[in-house]
C-alpha cells in the first residue's frame, strides 16, 4: 500500500486495569473514529471459514496466535468493513486496541497502517493498579483479577511485551496519559492528545 492507501490509525496501549477498553469504546463513538479491539475481531471470526478454522487450531489448544495470522485476520476484518461501507478511509480514523502487540506485528503492519499517534495509558503506582484490578474482580466477576500473584504476573508480561513495541515508534508519536484518574479526566487528556492529530472530517 502507498501512504495514502494505508489505514490512518491511532494506537491505544494500556496494561491490565488501565482503562484501555473503556477509553477506546468512548472515543470510538466520535463520528469519524472507529474503535477496533483485536480481541473482539478474533471473537467475531466465522469459525467455519478457512481463516476461522486456522484460528481455532491455535486458540482451542491454548497456543498463541502467530503474528502473521493475527495480521491476516485484522486485514480481512477491516477489508470486510470497508466493503460493507462501515469504514470509509477518506473519512474514518481507526482506533486500534490490542494490535500491534509484538515487534514482528509492527513490521508486518508497516505497509498497512499509517500511525498518527500512539496513546499510552499508564498507571505508575503499582499498588493502586493492583487495587483497581481487585475491585474489578468484585464488580465484574472477573476471577482472574482476584489473585494478586496472577495480577502481578499479567502486569509483568504486559510491561515486558509492550516496551519493545513502543520503542519501534518515534517518540514524537507517543503520548503518555496518566490513567490513574477518574475516567472522564483520562478521556479529557486522551482527547487533548488527539484533537490536533485527527482531521476534522465532516
Amino acid at each position: 500500500m502507498s501512504r495514502s492507501d494505508r489505514y490512518p490509525s491511532i494506537l491505544l496501549f494500556g496494561g491490565p486495569g488501565a482503562g484501555k477498553g473503556t477509553q477506546g469504546a468512548v472515543i470510538g463513538q466520535m463520528p469519524n473514529l472507529v474503535h477496533l479491539a483485536m480481541g473482539d475481531i478474533f471473537r467475531a471470526i466465522d469459525k467455519k471459514s478457512s481463516l476461522g478454522e486456522e484460528f481455532q487450531s491455535y486458540s482451542a489448544t491454548g497456543l498463541l496466535v502467530p503474528d502473521e495470522l493475527t495480521i491476516r485476520v485484522f486485514k480481512q476484518h477491516v477489508s470486510d468493513l470497508i466493503e460493507q461501507g462501515t469504514i470509509d478511509l477518506c473519512y474514518h480514523t481507526l482506533i486500534l486496541d490490542g494490535i500491534p502487540r509484538t515487534t514482528a506485528q509492527v513490521e508486518l503492519l508497516e505497509d498497512v497502517i499509517h500511525v498518527l499517534r500512539l496513546i499510552h495509558l499508564v498507571i505508575d503506582d503499582r499498588d493502586a493498579l493492583i487495587a483497581r484490578l481487585r475491585g474489578r474482580a468484585t464488580k465484574a466477576n472477573r476471577v482472574d483479577d482476584a489473585d494478586d500473584d496472577v495480577i502481578r504476573k499479567r502486569i509483568e508480561v504486559y510491561e515486558r511485551e509492550t516496551h519493545p513495541v513502543l520503542e519501534k515508534y518515534p517518540k514524537k508519536l507517543i503520548a503518555k496519559v496518566n490513567a490513574d484518574q477518574p475516567p472522564l479526566a483520562v478521556l479529557r487528556d486522551v482527547a487533548d492528545c488527539l484533537v490536533h492529530v485527527v482531521s476534522p472530517k465532516i
